[in-house]
């Protein structure tokens, strides 16, 4: 079985990848790209290894081509692979550049290594081309022979290691078995066939020495020839490079761009560098250079004006003085750009020196009208016409046909205009023409223009159906008397059409607040966004809630928002100012309720309306409901009627009954007309006892409970049980008084809200009434806090019952009170609001003193808010004391004072 085949000779291949890698890093790398290797890695790969690489793909084996053939091959073909490749990405987006080529020739370079090395493993090992400079220079000094053909054991003595001179190289060859030899040929047919060695020899050599002879003659006629005289002028992008020229300027925004000056002309010459933008000169500098002294220097360049359309960017220089045409010059082709980028701290930001007189067209006064046929044309100041229903001017055209003659009839209104000086700034205005038919751009008869000293700045056909065009037109200013000019424009040969030219709103801005939103023709669109505040519930539980907001806008999309709130609905209060965000924390105080409302700008600076009604409100309410839970008929044998009763509306109600014995929680759908009294029927399915749980929550998220139980045996006895108090802070009387004779004790058991149990001790019995005490420690959990009661009768049968009570240990609060501590006010009520989320304010043990005086019995008091109409109360301080007490027996106290003004 033959060994498989594989490359034995890869030294070469991969000396050409290290070269390849080693020649991108010296030529595109920095700083290595400014060292001297940059140019001996260069030359390597232009003139050398992507032509070894091509030929060892082509040559694998070593009997081909010679060693100096070889050389000379690789050389010629790294030319002709260089040149085809710079010609084939010169047609590309990359062209033709040092990076590009670098990169394009080292990938050709590793194809070609590939192909090499894939070549070689198809040829036996013995006859696999590998380098070596003995070898090479061996070439240039043997004496090729013929190869030799192992004949039969008669005219040659076989040999197993015969040794053969081949291709100016010494060569084994395998012995030949007799089925593979070739026909053997005439001793003069194959030495006609075979160029001697000599010759082939010295044509290498002449071929080396014609270069060396070559390169000498052009070396000679380069040092002898007469030396030319020359300017060299050229322009470099930004990266110092002859590449990423810039296509576009900016009248806001300088461009840098680098200018180079070498003088060759074996003298001092004194130039003048002129830019030249369309012909108008931007700067010119007076540049004097000795002979073969360099100028190189960045140049920001600036348009004087804005202008549309491509404009040539020409640098010249001149020799001495400036002449019709330049002595050197180089242009670029570039276009301005509407640049909305901020402007240099040194650049306007407000117009104040320019001065013009009824810009928006209120009065009746500033501008004068002019018109070459009267006959049918009026100008005058209209009044709800203008872009916000307010006063503008109207050009008003009456003429259906065509007036006759040649030229245009212009209908004009114009203002000389004052600026304190020469700047470029944007003229702002509303126009709009009344004409509707017609397309856009086809057959226009009529022209709306606006001309500032002389020059036509803005022009637009009134056909079609525009409505309001909002300009913007970069201008240049003159300092001085400016005319400013609004225009409309009729053919008088052909056929005209009534129309209305309006005038609104004309403003001079600086360029910094030019759109972004710009269209080629100058007009920025006009139609304002819309936003509002989402809806928000009728009421929050604190203080502190989240307001969102959204908007459209079909063009240029949402800058920011204004967001505004009020107490009342009709007085407004900017809350925030240019926000980009869609919602915020907005910070409220109790019992208040809340209004809000948006207005949006878009990046046109189109602003939205005002809105004359809140979006949307809320009321900020902490304090909780109470319910109450009422089963009837209870114990029952099928359907019982659950009534929950609420002290406030709530948004829901969530009924859990819950069966001891048998089955799972079923949740009881309830309804409410008013969402204060909520009703269920339920149907008892099995006989058991069932717990019930209520839970609601009102519209501020205040959640409040309630629990009850279903009783299904009507012939059960009963179980009376009585708790003192049922809403309380400290210990509590557990009383219970059975309808039947008990065989012993009941077994009472109190836990809190979360299941942890109270410590419960009997008292006492007497006459059929038992008496327990259940102790409230530290650790045990404010809220609802269930008995649970069990017996047995003297027949054995058992008996249950459960009833809840409220432990309640904190202090009710008080929310807000009026008037404030230290506050001066005229003749004031006195006002507070408290809550208690657990047991409720005991209205009866509220206390308020005014100076001293207690005035609870003149006072309106509320669960959640008292009220005193304070009349007869002297000028000075006044002092007032509030005690709030919840059914707990938890009391809080307030007390400051304020002053009444005389």
């Amino acid at each position: 079985m033959s060994e498989p085949k594989k490359c034995l000779y890869t030294q070469d291949l991969m000396l050409l990848l290290l070269f390849s890698l080693l020649s991108v890093i010296f030529i595109l790398v920095a700083p290595l790209n400014d060292t001297p290797l940059r140019i001996l890695f260069a030359l390597i790969l232009i003139f050398f290894i992507p032509g070894y690489a091509f030929i060892s793909a082509l040559f694998p084996g070593n009997r081909e081509i010679s060693g100096i053939e070889r050389f000379t091959l690789s050389v010629g073909f790294s030319i002709v692979i260089m040149v085809f490749d710079g010609f084939i990405i010169s047609v590309t987006p990359w062209k033709f550049r040092p990076d590009s080529i670098t990169i394009s020739l080292s990938l050709l370079t590793i194809l070609f290594v590939v192909l090499a090395y894939l070549s070689r493993r198809r040829l036996p090992q013995g006859e696999q081309f590998s380098f070596s400079f003995n070898g090479f220079i061996d070439s240039l000094t043997s004496e090729d022979v013929e190869p030799e053909i192992v004949e039969d054991s008669e005219d040659i003595k076989e040999s197993d290691n015969k040794k053969f001179r081949a291709t100016s190289r010494k060569k084994v060859s395998a012995k030949m078995a007799p089925g593979d030899r070739p026909p053997k040929k005439d001793k003069k047919e194959r030495k006609s066939q075979r160029i001697p060695p000599e010759i082939t020899r010295a044509l290498m050599i002449a071929m080396v020495l014609s270069i060396i002879i070559a390169s000498a003659m052009f070396a000679y006629a380069k040092v002898t020839r007469e030396k030319e005289t020359f300017t060299a002028l050229y322009i470099l992008g930004p990266d110092g490079k002859a590449e990423n020229y810039p296509s576009v300027l900016s009248v806001s925004q300088p461009t840098d761009m680098i200018v180079g000056i070498e003088n060759y002309e074996l003298t001092d010459v004194n130039y003048i560098l002129q830019i030249r933008l369309d012909g108008n000169t931007l700067k010119q500098m007076q540049i004097s250079l000795e002979d073969k002294e360099k100028w190189e220097q960045e140049i920001a360049i600036k348009p004087i004006r804005f202008k549309q359309g491509r404009q040539k960017l020409e640098f010249a220089i001149y020799k001495e003085d400036v002449s019709p045409v330049p002595y050197r010059s180089v242009h670029l082709w570039v276009t301005q750009e509407l640049s909305t980028e901020g402007l240099p701290e040194t650049d306007i930001e407000i117009i104040d020196f320019i001065d013009i007189d009824n810009p928006s067209m209120e009065s009746y006064n500033g501008w004068i009208f002019t018109s070459t046929n009267e006959s049918h044309v009026t100008g005058s100041y209209t009044n709800d016409s203008g872009i916000h229903s307010t006063g503008a001017y109207v050009i008003n055209s009456t003429y259906e046909g065509m007036t006759g003659g040649s030229g245009v009839d212009q209908h004009s209104i114009s203002q000389e205009i004052q600026s304190d000086r020469t700047e470029n700034v944007v003229l702002s205005a509303y126009l709009k023409d009344s004409y509707t038919a017609g397309t856009p751009g086809t057959d226009e008869t009529q022209f709306k223009r606006v001309i500032l000293n002389g020059e036509v700045v803005w022009s637009d056909g009134v056909n079609g159906d525009e409505g309001w065009q909002r300009l913007q037109v970069p201008v240049t200013v003159m300092e001085g008397t400016n005319t400013l000019t609004f225009t409309l424009m009729q053919n008088r040969n052909l056929v005209i059409h009534p129309v209305e030219m309006t005038v609104d709103e004309i403003s001079f801005l600086p360029l910094s607040q030019l759109s972004p939103y710009i269209n080629d023709d100058n007009t920025v669109e006009s139609i304002p966004p819309t936003s509002r505040v989402l809806p928000l519930p009728p009421a929050v539980s604190e203080d502190k809630f989240t307001v969102s907001w959204n908007g459209t806008d079909a063009e240029s999309g949402i800058l920011y928002y204004d967001i505004d709130y009020s107490t009342d609905g009709t007085i407004w209060k900017r809350w925030l100012s240019r926000t980009v965000a869609t919602s915020a924390q907005f910070e409220g105080k109790e019992s208040i309720t809340y209004y809000f409302r948006s207005r949006a700008v878009d990046n046109a600076l189109n602003e939205e309306t005002e809105h004359a009604v809140a979006d949307t409100s809320t009321t900020v309410d902490r304090t909780g409901p109470q319910i109450s839970l009422e089963i009837s008929p209870n114990p029952t044998s099928e359907t019982t009627y659950l009534t929950v009763e609420s002290t406030k509306p709530l948004q829901d109600l969530t009924c859990l009954v819950t069966p001891r014995t048998f089955g799972s929680t079923e949740n009881v759908r309830m309804t409410s007309k008013d969402n204060l009294v909520w009703t269920a029927k339920y149907t008892v399915k099995l006989k058991d006892t069932f717990d019930v749980e209520i839970t609601g929550k009102d519209y501020a998220n205040n959640t409040a409970y309630t629990f009850g139980t279903i009783y299904t045996d009507t012939s059960l006895e009963d179980l009376d049980i009585i708790i003192e108090p049922e809403k309380t802070a400290n210990d509590v009387t557990i009383k219970i008084v059975p309808s039947i004779a008990l065989q012993e004790n009941p077994t009472v058991t109190v836990k809190d809200r979360y299941g942890r149990s109270l410590d419960v001790n009997f008292e006492s019995s007497s006459d059929g009434e038992y008496s327990y005490t259940a102790e409230i420690d530290d650790d045990i959990n404010d809220g609802v806090a269930r008995v649970t009661v069990k017996a047995k009768t003297v027949d054995s049968e058992n008996l249950y019952e459960e009833k809840t009570f409220i432990i309640d240990r904190i202090e009710p609060s008080v929310n807000s009170i009026s008037p404030m501590k230290d506050e001066t006010v005229d003749s004031p009520s006195i006002m507070a609001s408290y809550s208690d989320d657990r047991s409720g304010i005991d209205r009866d043990r509220t206390v308020l003193r005014v100076n001293g005086i207690d005035v609870t019995a003149d006072t309106e008091i509320g669960s959640g808010s008292l009220s005193y109409n304070a009349e007869g109360l002297a000028s000075g301080r006044v002092d007032v004391y509030l005690s709030v007490t919840d059914q707990a027996g938890n009391t809080e106290k307030e007390e400051w004072s304020f002053y009444i003004s005389s």
